[in-house]
């Protein structure tokens, strides 16, 4: 099939992102490992496509050229990603979670890992941080609910496609001296943050309106993470302060292995694999 591979143009996000983004590293992948499915890949940079406005016609056009009597999947990182019509039978191996078409499956949202040298053990003396902007009405009920609470620590700043250097490094300064790290849901139904708190061993509290836990087939989310729904958000804070040292250092050992199983990119291509064999 054509592929649709395209380099980007837009800033890189997040910042210390190296390589491919997850659609065209998905790309490499298929093409270096044999995959035991009677579905058809559709190769597309969808988020490329997207974000550096290029001619969604042609690409539609493109989609309406596959057989719609066949079988096919796709892997898309953009939120909202595919708003194109696609044959019936197709899966949408989606990162964004905006995606309301039919056989959507929940993958992470993740790119390259965190550089390994600012990754270090330090003494988690803060209970739940939070450095980023308020991209969804769930986060500002989150501040507007923690604000003032002991232990807990909230910085407010730009995080948008270019990241000030100084903003980021104050991020992973707190994440690293933190027990949990705020991971609410963005424009998106998930968030870099959840995967970025899990490499520097701070616990992700995901706050959504809409859970979207990739590969819960298989793991239990709430063995390595805080889900917290919006309803729950006035009790937060209590829930937080319920969990023992005990409980917390389980969930840190745990969140070390599902994160090299599961949401680094290899694995996450590896997972996407398992799902398409095991429906065979």
């Amino acid at each position: 099939m054509k592929k649709i591979k395209l380099t980007p143009k837009y800033p890189v996000y997040p910042p210390y992102h190296k390589g491919e983004y997850l659609e065209d590293y998905y790309m490499t992948f298929s093409d270096n490992n044999s995959i035991n499915t009677d579905r058809i890949y559709i190769p597309v940079s969808w988020t490329t496509y997207y974000c550096d406005g290029y001619n969604r016609r042609e690409l539609q056009s493109f989609l309406y050229e596959l057989d719609p009597t066949l079988k096919y999947y796709t892997v898309c990182q953009h939120d909202d990603a595919p708003q194109e019509n696609l044959p019936e039978d197709t899966l949408i191996f989606s990162a964004g979670g905006n995606c309301e078409k039919p056989g959507v499956i929940p993958i992470p949202l993740v790119c390259s890992a965190l550089p390994s040298d600012i990754i270090e053990e330090r003494e988690k003396n803060i209970l739940l941080s939070f450095v980023g902007s308020l991209t969804h009405p769930i986060r500002k009920k989150c501040i507007e609910s923690l604000q003032n609470k002991p232990g807990v620590d909230l910085a407010f700043c730009n995080w948008s496609n270019r990241v000030p250097d100084d903003n980021f490094k104050y991020f992973i300064n707190k994440t690293l001296s933190s027990k949990f790290c705020l991971s609410p849901r963005g424009y998106g139904a998930s968030s870099f943050r959840m995967y970025e708190a899990m490499q520097l061993g701070s616990i992700p509290v995901y706050v959504t309106n809409k859970f979207y836990t990739p590969f819960s087939d298989v793991i239990d989310w709430s063995e390595f993470s805080v889900l917290i729904s919006e309803l729950q958000i006035p009790e937060m804070y209590d829930i937080l302060l319920s969990y023992t040292d005990e409980d917390i250092s389980r969930m840190q050992y745990r969140m070390k292995e599902v994160y090299r199983d599961y949401f680094t990119m290899d694995s996450v291509c590896l997972n996407i694999k398992r799902i398409l064999e095991d429906e065979n």
